[in-house]
Order: structure tokens, then sequence, then C-alpha cells
């Protein structure tokens, strides 16, 4: 019975076919014409052909001229890969295990792939000096994923079968990662940080390159991930190192171009007072975004590099501030700017410490306020330092309420109104004025402003809704704080004792923080009042005082 013969028959000779690599100077040889043809190219042999061949190579011969054209299918694509399916096929078909895949085989085997990887591979990014642009490796890894792709998914139908793909994927991977360590030592920024990790994460892991399906299952065998989580660990650390730089570098420039803007910066544009808390946010969050592509646990380690470099850079800010508030810096505009940056970087810090319990962000935020406090007390100082002189003079009839109120509006018509923190100025500058009004009322003399005003409830009536009016048209959102001189004016006016007690009771519950002092100081000044009843009046409000509502919280006006 003859023996089932391969098209591709191992014999030599002039009849039959002729072999598939002649002699040995085509062994060296890449792109040999016998491989380039498709199978229908090729006439099979005749049965003559196919029964009458013999064995005429040695194991060696063979292996040689097997490795030969594997040497040219890993070179060139354009050799026919299912000739050389066919070939592989047949050197597998009962050979000895000692022919089949020995040592020294596989090892010139892998030798003509770790070629053949060598011979695809992109070069690398040139190194440049410290004053040029890094390197962009984004570029070279859309090489090396096009380079992976082509070679690893032309090569893996025809390897497979024969057990040789692992040895390719282990070869391509282990170059592959070798080429990113040395990437990774080069001078790269933080994005360009980002773009190799982020690459090797979602892209090289990824089930269109290295878990293809047609690759998967010899990957898990062959390929040596602990190379490239190796790798991972360096990368996230350079990644830390760089992303840290970079944010301390941000948030100093941020502050340096503060420091140079502070004389010359434009309040007529409301984006000047928000430019710092934006700049800032916009550096943090850009950072953030960017590890959030990434992976979930680096984006909790960039966050608390950001949160490490916000607390620095705030406290380089109060520092900053304070020194300009105790040398008298700044007007009303400036003084505003320090409060509402205040107040804006206490929202982000807050923020952030929802997010991450461990952030020191109190110990910061307490900063801020007392940094906020300070500028406050510092600008009601600056807009109010003329008021008590002009409320003097007005008392005196010597000038009008409208005079000061114009002044004081002329002040702050550069401020932007539609922020928050314009409200909480406009209440805290009211509160005082009206702290002031009442203040010097009680020095004035009454008789006097009944000759000048008549009914001074009246005046002081009108007073207080002229007040209302003025910083209502500051800010809409502004408190009713002149419902205590409305509450003053309605005792001076009150001429019933049993009424007047009435309404002392109702500003002591109203206003807790007036204390019984200051109330007995406005009632003598009140006048038309005996020593008994006086003290009715007073002994009705005993029930209202605490011991610690001894002084107005804000300002003392009748001490």
């Amino acid at each position: 019975m003859l023996k089932r013969m391969s098209p591709w028959t191992r014999r030599s000779g002039k009849e039959g076919r002729e072999p598939l690599v002649t002699d040995e100077k085509s062994l060296a040889m890449e792109g040999s014409p016998s491989l380039r043809g498709s199978r229908a190219q090729r006439p099979l042999p005749s049965d003559k052909q196919a029964a009458s061949g013999a064995d005429d190579l040695s194991d060696d011969e063979w292996n040689r001229r097997v490795l030969a054209v594997l040497r040219e299918f890993l070179g060139s694509p354009g050799v026919d890969s299912l000739s050389v399916q066919e070939l592989l096929c047949e050197w597998r078909r009962g050979r000895a295990e000692q022919r089949w895949g020995s040592a020294l085989w596989l090892r010139q085997f892998q030798q003509q792939v770790q070629k053949s990887v060598e011979r695809h591979f992109p070069s690398l990014p040139a190194e440049v000096s410290a004053e040029q642009q890094p390197p962009q490796p984004s570029t070279y890894l859309r090489q090396v994923q096009e380079v992976l792709q082509r070679e690893l998914l032309r090569l893996a139908p025809v390897l497979k079968e024969a057990g040789l793909l692992g040895t390719v994927i282990d070869r391509y991977h282990t170059h592959t990662v070798s080429q990113l360590q040395l990437l990774l030592q080069k001078n790269l920024d933080m994005n360009q940080t980002f773009t190799l990790l982020e690459w090797t994460l979602h892209t090289y892991l990824s089930d269109s390159m290295l878990w293809h399906a047609e690759l998967a299952a010899d990957v898990q065998v062959a390929a040596d991930l602990l190379l490239l989580t190796e790798w991972i660990q360096k990368a996230k650390s350079k990644l830390l190192n760089v992303t840290q730089f970079y944010v301390a570098g941000c948030l100093q420039r941020i502050l340096k171009m503060e420091e140079e803007e502070v004389e010359s910066r434009d309040y007529s544009d409301e984006e000047a007072f928000i430019r710092l808390p934006l700049d800032v946010t916009q550096c943090l969050k850009a950072v953030a975004r960017r590890a959030e592509t990434v992976s979930k646990s680096l984006l909790g380690e960039i966050k608390r590099i950001n949160n490490s470099e916000l607390h620095t850079f705030i406290h380089r800010f109060i520092d900053l501030q304070r020194r300009r508030i105790g040398d008298g810096e700044g007007g009303v505009l400036h003084l505003f700017w320090t409060i509402n940056t205040c107040r804006l970087l206490a929202v982000q810090l807050a923020s952030e410490a929802q997010t991450d319990a461990a952030s020191p962000a109190a110990d910061a935020v307490n900063l801020l306020k007392e940094l906020e406090a300070q500028a406050t007390k510092q600008l009601l100082h600056t807009a109010t330092r003329n008021t008590e002189v002009c409320l003097r003079s007005y008392f005196r009839g010597h000038t009008h309420l409208q005079q000061l109120l114009g002044e004081m509006k002329s002040q702050f018509k550069n401020l932007p109104t539609e922020c928050d923190t314009h409200k909480v100025v406009m209440d805290a500058v009211y509160s005082r004025i009206v702290s002031l009004y009442l203040q010097q009322l009680l020095l004035s003399n009454r008789t006097h402003l009944e000759k000048r005003w008549g009914e001074v409830g009246v005046a002081i009536r009108e007073d207080a809704e002229e007040m209302q009016k003025v910083f209502s048209q500051q800010n809409g959102g502004v408190e009713q704080k002149n419902e205590l001189l409305l509450k003053a004016a309605e005792i001076v006016s009150c001429e019933d004792v049993e009424a007047l007690k009435i309404s002392c009771l109702e500003l002591s519950t109203d206003y807790p923080d007036v204390s019984k002092k200051q109330l007995k100081k406005l009632l003598r000044w009140r006048g038309g009042l005996s020593r008994q009843q006086l003290k009715a009046v007073m002994e009705i409000t005993r029930m209202t005082e605490s011991p610690r509502q001894q002084r107005w919280t804000c300002c003392c006006w009748c001490c």
C-alpha cells in the first residue's frame, strides 16, 4: 500500500515538483520567488510524483530548510501564508520528538524572530536638549501599535497550529516592554507620561492588540506579564513625580501672575475678581480628568497631590495678602477681591474634603476664613472711615444723609454684583452704617434735632427707609438691616408707657445683641420718662436678656 504524500514532497531531482528551497544560497535570500505565489499558482504534483518520492533529506537539512522558509515568512508580508502553513503541517507529521521542536532549533527560531521584531519595530524618538521640546511619544506609540497589529495578526493563523506563535508573542511582548522602558527614561513631561501609561493600559492591553481573540490563549501562556506589571509601577511612580512638579509649577505661576498684576488689575472687568480661583480650579481639574481616563486608583493619588499643592499655594497666598493688608495696601476693590477669592477657594477646599476624608482641608478653610474676616474688617474701615465724621456733621445740620450715601455708592460702583460676595459685603457695610448712625444719634442733642427736624422719630424712619432704598439698589438681595432704626424710631415717637414697654420688649427679642445698657441709654436719650417709668420699662425687658448679651457683636454704638 502506497504511503500518502504531501504535495510539498521533500524529494529532489528532475522528476516531480521542485523542492521548496532549491539550494543553500536560496536559504539566505529573503523574499524567495518560490514562496511568492498563491497556492492556485503552483501546480500540484502528479500521482506518480506523489507516490514515488522517498525521504532523501536528513533531519538537519529539513530543519534548516524549514527555518529558512520561516525566516522569509517572518520578514516579508508577501510570502504565501497558506504555503507556509502546509509546509509546517508536513514537517510536523511523523517527526520524531528530537527533530520537531528541539531546543537547538527553537533557539535558532527565537533568534530569527528577534531579528524580525527588531527589523519591524520603529526607532525611538531622538534625544533632545533641555531647551528643546521633549519627544512626542504619541507618534511612536501609534507606529508600534500598527506594527504589532499587522505582524501578530499576520503570523498568528500560520504559526498557531505549529505551536510557534507563543515564541513570536513572547519576543514581541518583551521587546515592546523594553522599548517602553527606554521611552520612560526620556525627558517626558506630565501629559506625555500620561499618554504613555494610558496607551499601555488601554490600547496595548486591549482586545484589539495583546488580548485579541486570535492571540489571547497564547498570550496567557507565553507572555511574561510581570514584566509589564513592573514597568507600570515605574511609570506610575514617574507620573506622580512629574504631576507634582507640574501642579506646583502651575500654581506658583498663578500666584506670581497675581503679584505682578495687583497694581494694574482692571477691576472694571468682572473676570478679574474670579480669575485666580478659576485658574486654580482649571489647573487641578484638568490633571484630575486626565488621571481619571487612566485609572480610578490613580485618580485618588493625583487628587492627594492636588490637595497637598493647593494647601501650599493657599498658605503662600494668605501670607502675601496678610502683608498687604497689614501694610495698608489696596483699596476697597482689592479688599473685595481678597474676600471673594478666599470664599471661592474655601468652597473648592470644602468640596475636596467631601471626596477625601484624609484631606486636611479644614485647616486651610479656617485660615481662609481668618483672612476673609481680616479683609472684611479692613474693607469696612476703609469704606466707612469718613462715615463717622459725616454722620456727626449730619446730626449737627451741616450736611445731608444723601451726600454720605452717595459717597458710599461711588466706592462700590465697580464691584461685580452677581457674585455672593457682593451681598455679604453690602450686608456688612449696611450694618456698619446703621450702627454708626445710632451711635452718633445718641451722642447728639435731641432738643436741637427737634428744632431742625420737627418729629425726630419720623426723621429717623425716613433715614432708615432711604438707607434701605440705596442698599437695595446696590444689591437686590441685601438684608433689611434698617429694622433696628425703624424700631428705634418707634421707641422715640411712642408716648404711651405701656406701648413703650411692648416696643422695648420687641426690640430686646428681635435684637438679642442689644444689651440692657444700650437700651437704657436709648430711653434716656428719648427723654420724657420718670425714674420709676424707666425702671418699669427696663424691668419688662429683663426676661429676654442673657448674661452674655452685653454689647453689639459688630460695633458698640452707644457705650
